[in-house]
């Protein structure tokens, strides 16, 4: 079966090993891929390419060379936990960076691939606290501060954000339906392809189809995109689930 796996927010951290573990079991299928695609928050937090990898964490950046070496394409999408990953880390792994909007073709159909926080038009102040640490002068700044100082940064908006989501509804903290049709025109797509909200879904939209990645807490989540269409999966302990299956839709 040809198939390009992508997946999102994994989180990865040292004080969740079972995640890598979730990751590392898939090295089989991974291997077979025709690509794999990770949308954003691949780990927890990241401060800069300078830093040192946690040991809990280091096996999943090493499955991610042993694929590049094998010659499977790699391609990684800044989320707003590790949107500090620089092109450091990437020569070393071996994968490509994209842009926040990233359009491809796969199996002959355009789709749009993109972390998902840029949906969720409702949370305000997230929105505006993006648009500062994104800034280009902001991270040339960020770069450049002492690694303490980064970590110590990194922990505290890592609090400041847990404390803002504990009193955000979940309607705020969704995508806005008008966010996506507009950038689905704007794009020119049918598919969009997104994380972020950690609601793992296949929507059917005004546009075509939104496929919504999900968090690893409770198992591997991935989408599998193959020439029929797309399969929504999550898999704990070497059993796959089907979540969610579309076939491709009709164009024009």
């Amino acid at each position: 079966m040809s198939e390009t796996i992508i997946l999102a927010d994994l989180h990865l951290r040292e004080d969740a090993p079972h995640i890598t573990q979730h990751l590392l079991a898939l090295e089989a299928r991974l291997l077979k891929a025709d690509a794999l695609y990770i949308l954003g928050d691949f780990v927890e937090v990241w401060v800069g390419d300078d830093a040192p990898i946690p040991t809990h964490i280091q096996p999943a950046f090493d499955l991610l060379k042993r694929l590049s070496d094998a010659g499977v394409p790699l391609f990684f999408q800044h989320g707003n936990r590790d949107f500090m990953i620089g092109s450091a880390l990437a020569t070393r792994l071996g994968f490509s960076l994209l842009p926040d909007v990233y359009v491809t073709e796969l199996y002959g159909h355009r789709v749009a691939l993109l972390h998902g926080d840029t949906l969720c038009t409702d949370d305000l102040p997230y929105q505006a606290m993006r648009r500062k640490l994104r800034h280009p002068v902001v991270r040339f700044v960020l770069r450049h501060l002492p690694l303490k100082t980064r970590l110590n940064l990194a922990t505290q908006l890592r609090e400041r954000s847990k404390q803002a989501t504990g009193q955000k509804t979940d309607g705020i903290m969704d995508v806005n339906n008008h966010a996506v049709s507009q950038t689905m025109q704007q794009q020119g797509v049918n598919v969009l392809i997104h994380g972020h909200t950690h609601r793992p879904a296949i929507h059917q939209e005004t546009h075509g189809l939104r496929a919504v990645l999900g968090d690893w807490e409770k198992g591997a989540v991935l989408l599998s995109v193959q020439s029929t269409g797309l399969s929504l999966e999550r898999i704990h302990a070497h059993d796959p689930q089907q979540l969610a299956y579309e076939p491709w839709p009709k164009e024009g």
